[in-house]
C-alpha cells in the first residue's frame, strides 16, 4: 500500500472532533476546514454538528464511500477500537495524534496497534502532530500562534512533534517554504525509510531535511539514502549524541539512540549531509534546495562592511574554503567604478557608502571570474545610501549559474526585505559565518554527486 492517502486524500475523518475551542480535536477540525477542499467528517457521539459540519457517532455511520484518511485524537485506551472500525470501513490510512503509548511505558498497547496496522491500514504515529502541506493542515496549533510556511521545495520529516512544529513557525517567519511537513512520532508502521522513498519521487520536493532521535533499521536507511542523494540532497540532524541525550530519547519516543560516531560515519558513507545544530538543519536545507552546487572550493566575498568581510574570510579558511586573490584585470575593472578608498581585492569591500550600482558592477566582475565558483554577498541594509533595488540585483545573479548566499544582519526592517530574496530562492543568513558554511555545504554536495 502506498502513502498517497496521507498526502492527497479526497476525504478525511476526524475521530475525536470536539466542540470545545481549546481542545485538540476542535483545532484540527478548524485548521482542516480552512485549508482542505475535500469532504470532512467529524466523529463525536455527543454532537450533531461542529463548525457547521455534520457529526457522526462513529466512522461506521458515514453514509458515503470509504474516506481516504482518518485523523485520530482520542485517549490511548480508545484508539485500538476506532482503528479496527476504520479497517471495517475500509479506510486505508490513519494518523494517530494521540499520545500515551511506548513513550510513557505503555508498550503493550503500542504492540497491539502495530499488529493491527498489518491488517490493511497504514498508520503514521502515534504520539505525533501529523502532516502539513499546501491544502492540508492537520496541526492542532492555532494559526495565529504558529505561523505556517509558504509552499516551497523542502520536505521536513521530524521524530519530535514539538521540535518540528516550533521550527515550522520559525522558518515560516524567515520566509522559507515547505513542500511537506511530516511528524512521525513513535513510528509503529510508516517510518523514515518509507517516507524517504516517497519523497524521492515527489516532484514538489527538491531537498529532504530530517530530525531523528533514532533509526530503526540503520542498514536499510543508509542503502535507501545512498540512492536518493544522487537526485536530492538529504540533511539529517541526529539528536541523542550524549549519554544524557540518549536517556532523554528513550523517555521521549520510547526508542533507543545508537552511538553517534557510528551514525556520523554511516551518514558520510551514504552521502547524507549531517547538521550539527538546529540552526544548520535549515541553513543547509534552503541553500541545497535552491542553489547550484560548487565545483571547487574557491569563493568570492563582496561586502559593504569591512569587518564582516574579514569574519567571512576567516570562517571560509577555517572550514576549508579558498578565498583566492582576484586576477589583475578584474581588480583593474573594479577600480574603474569603485572609489579609491574601497578595497578591490578578495574580499571586495564596497565600504559604508555603497549603493546598488556598486553592488551590481562588483558582483558582475566577481561572478565572471572563472576561478570563483560561489559568492558570499554581505548586504548591510542599514546604510542610507543603499536602496531596496539592490534586492533585484541580488536576485538576478542567478543568470551566472553559480551559487550565492547573502548575509544581511539586522532587525525587522532588514528581515522583512530579505524575505523577498528567500521567495526567489536566494538564501539569506543573519551572520557571515552561516552564509559561508552554507556555501561549504554546496561544495560538499558537489563532491557527493561525483561519488561512484
Amino acid at each position: 500500500m502506498n502513502l498517497n492517502g496521507f498526502f492527497n486524500p479526497e476525504s478525511i475523518v476526524v475521530i475525536g472532533a470536539s466542540r470545545s475551542p481549546e481542545k485538540i480535536g476542535h483545532l484540527i477540525l478548524q485548521n482542516l476546514k480552512v485549508t482542505f477542499q475535500g469532504k470532512i467528517y467529524p466523529i463525536n457521539p455527543n454532537a450533531t454538528e461542529i463548525l457547521g459540519l455534520k457529526c457522526f457517532s462513529s466512522v461506521l455511520e458515514i453514509e458515503d464511500d470509504s474516506p481516504d484518511l482518518a485523523i485520530i485524537v482520542l485517549p490511548a485506551k480508545e484508539v485500538k477500537k476506532v482503528v479496527l472500525e476504520c479497517i471495517k470501513k475500509k479506510i486505508r490510512s490513519a494518523v494517530i495524534i494521540s499520545s500515551g503509548f511506548s513513550e510513557v511505558g505503555n508498550k503493550e498497547a503500542e504492540e497491539e496497534l502495530k499488529k493491527i496496522s498489518k491488517k490493511k491500514i497504514r498508520i503514521i504515529g502515534p504520539n505525533c502532530v501529523g502532516i502539513y502541506k499546501k491544502g492540508l493542515d492537520m496541526l492542532f496549533f492555532p494559526r495565529e500562534r504558529l505561523k505556517r510556511p509558504a509552499d516551497g521545495s523542502i520536505a521536513f520529516i521530524t521524530q519530535s512533534g514539538a521540535f518540528g512544529s516550533t521550527i515550522l513557525d520559525l522558518i515560516a517567519e524567515e520566509g522559507i517554504g515547505i513542500s511537506k511537513f511530516i511528524s512521525i512520532g513513535n513510528r509503529i508502521d510508516v517510518n523514515e525509510i518509507e517516507l524517504l522513498e516517497y519523497l524521492a519521487k515527489d516532484i514538489n520536493t527538491r531537498c529532504i531535511a530530517m530530525y531523528l532521535e533514532s533509526i530503526e533499521n540503520g542498514k536499510e536507511f543508509i542503502n535507501v539514502a545512498k540512492k536518493i542523494v544522487k537526485k536530492k540532497p538529504i540533511i539529517v540532524f541526529k539528536a541523542g549524541k550524549t549519554k544524557k541525550g540518549k536517556e532523554a530519547v528513550a523517555s521521549h519516543t520510547g526508542s533507543l539512540a545508537g552511538e553517534h560516531v557510528i551514525y556520523s560515519a554511516a551518514f558520510k558513507q551514504a552521502g547524507i549531509i549531517e547538521a550539527n545544530s538546529t540552526e544548520e538543519l535549515f541553513d543547509f536545507a534552503k541553500v541545497l534546495a535552491n542553489q547550484p552546487v560548487m565545483n571547487s572550493n574557491k569563493i568570492g566575498i563582496v561586502t559593504n562592511g569591512g569587518g564582516f568581510g574579514i569574519i567571512a574570510a576567516d570562517e571560509a579558511v577555517r572550514i576549508g574554503l579558498d578565498v583566492p586573490e582576484l586576477p589583475k584585470d578584474i581588480i583593474k575593472s573594479l577600480g574603474k567604478f569603485l572609489p579609491d578608498y574601497a578595497v578591490k581585492h578578495n574580499p571586495v569591500d564596497l565600504t559604508g557608502d555603497a549603493n546598488t550600482e556598486r553592488y551590481e558592477k562588483s558582483l558582475n566582475a566577481v561572478f565572471k571570474n572563472k576561478e570563483i565558483d560561489g559568492v558570499v554577498c554581505i548586504v548591510l541594509m542599514q546604510i542610507p545610501t543603499l536602496e531596496e533595488d539592490v534586492l533585484t540585483v541580488l536576485r538576478d545573479t542567478k543568470i551566472y549559474g553559480k551559487p550565492i548566499t547573502i548575509c544581511a544582519t539586522g532587525g525587522r526592517w532588514t528581515t522583512d526585505r530579505m524575505k523577498k530574496l528567500e521567495a526567489f530562492g536566494i538564501p539569506v543568513y543573519q551572520t557571515p559565518e552561516r552564509a559561508v558554511r552554507a556555501l561549504r555545504v554546496l561544495y560538499e554536495y558537489g563532491k557527493i554527486l561525483k561519488m561512484k
